[in-house]
């Protein structure tokens, strides 16, 4: 980019520079322009298009009208000629680094398999993976589940988890900050790495929502409960709930934050990269209907990754009788529930390609095939009592 401005600079100096011998500098005179020096950057509006040409210390714009002149339309001139340039090396540029980036192969032998066959299948993929340290995982989240999905490198905060709000990054492991949820809670077996830093696992959340929700399994409280705390916490969104055993997280997200896509515009060279995005992702503008799908696909994806040749035969399974001693995470049956009455969003794909391409170089299977889920764990009677194992 810093080539492409300085080629820019060139072809106006060369254009002033004739101009200046043939006498016609009168329309840059008349704008107060020094020929000495030009500079030109793009300014980039709501509907409305115009090139600023700074002169130190004048700062002038020249209106959408004057791009008909000879001197700009050279500038717009070599400005596509550098695009079309992009594109030519884009396919180089976006080679697949990582198995896990062609999806299509990398569940490659999946097939009709169910059951067992499917869940043996499934952690031979996604089992071999980069672990990250825990200095990673912060660095991981900041982007992961930035505020502005758009731009996570230079938006500065985080959505939380459980309280749907969005906090400074700069907060991060502080006491009136946010700290890392294990969805998967590390007493049910994540005891040891790489499980306690797997970042499909771990999210942002609120240091005391965190702490109120500790190791209790997923679930709904029962409707003749009374013992049912709604909201589960005080600083948690007002759907949450908790009997004391089990912690129901958000199930609308009724915040209102919306990505200032602008801001992507203003702190990047023309914005471009962005712009391409927003044209294929412009879905991700609607406010996400549900989370509970998010968190049941997270720890499905911990059952399979973590549930075969475990040190010590401490493999994770999921369950409708949850066991700390046995590791087995539950409720099974809220969880699938879950799975398919909240569909994966853009949001989240978009988190399972960036762990995918920029971290561990592996996917959430179910993320990318909801279905799974249900092939692998089937019902078992007419109570709804499921296979854990």
């Amino acid at each position: 980019m810093q080539c492409f401005s300085l080629v820019i600079q060139s072809c106006l100096k060369l254009t002033a520079k004739d101009r200046a011998l043939n006498g016609k500098m009168k329309s840059f005179s008349k704008l107060g322009v020094k020929r000495e020096s030009y500079k030109v950057s793009f300014v980039k509006k709501p509907r409305d298009y115009s090139f600023a040409i700074t002169s130190i210390p004048t700062l002038v714009q020249i209106p959408i009208s004057y791009l008909w002149s000879k001197t700009v339309w050279r500038i717009v001139t070599v400005y596509l000629l550098f695009l079309i340039s992009g594109f030519a090396v884009a396919p180089a540029q976006s080679a697949i680094s990582h198995p896990c980036e062609d999806v299509d192969s990398y569940y490659g032998g999946v097939g009709l398999l169910k059951g067992k066959a499917l869940k043996t299948r499934l952690y031979s993929i996604i089992s071999p993976h980069r672990p990250l340290s825990y200095k990673q995982v912060w660095d991981a989240l900041s982007i992961l589940d930035a505020a502005n999905a758009y731009c996570p490198e230079i938006s500065e905060d985080v959505i939380e988890i459980y309280s749907l709000k969005v906090v400074s990054k700069r907060l991060a492991g502080k006491p009136e900050g946010w700290n890392r949820e294990h969805l998967w809670p590390r007493s049910y077996g994540v005891a040891n790495w790489p499980l306690l830093t797997d970042i499909h696992n771990i999210r942002p959340a609120d240091v005391n929502v965190n702490s109120s929700r500790g190791n209790k399994y997923y679930g709904e409280c029962h409707v003749t409960s009374v013992k049912c705390l709604k909201p589960a916490h005080k600083e948690a969104t007002l759907d949450t709930e908790t009997d004391g055993q089990i912690w129901a997280p958000p199930v609308q997200d009724f915040s209102t934050h919306q990505w200032n896509v602008w801001q992507c515009f203003k702190k990047s060279f023309f914005g471009l990269g962005y712009l391409i995005s927003m044209e294929i992702t412009r879905e991700a503008n609607q406010i996400k209907p549900y989370v509970r799908g998010d968190i049941a696909r997270a720890i499905m994806y911990m059952a399979i990754c973590y549930g075969f040749h475990q040190p010590g035969g401490r493999n994770l399974y999921l369950s409708d009788s949850p066991n700390i001693e046995n590791r087995e995470m539950g409720l099974l049956s809220s969880l699938l529930r879950w799975n398919e009455i909240d569909t994966p969003s853009w949001e989240e794909k978009l988190r399972n390609e960036r762990i995918c391409k920029f971290y561990q170089h592996n996917r959430n299977p179910f993320v990318d095939h909801p279905e799974y889920a249900n092939l692998i764990w089937t019902t078992a009677s007419n109570h709804g009592n499921l296979g854990s194992h």
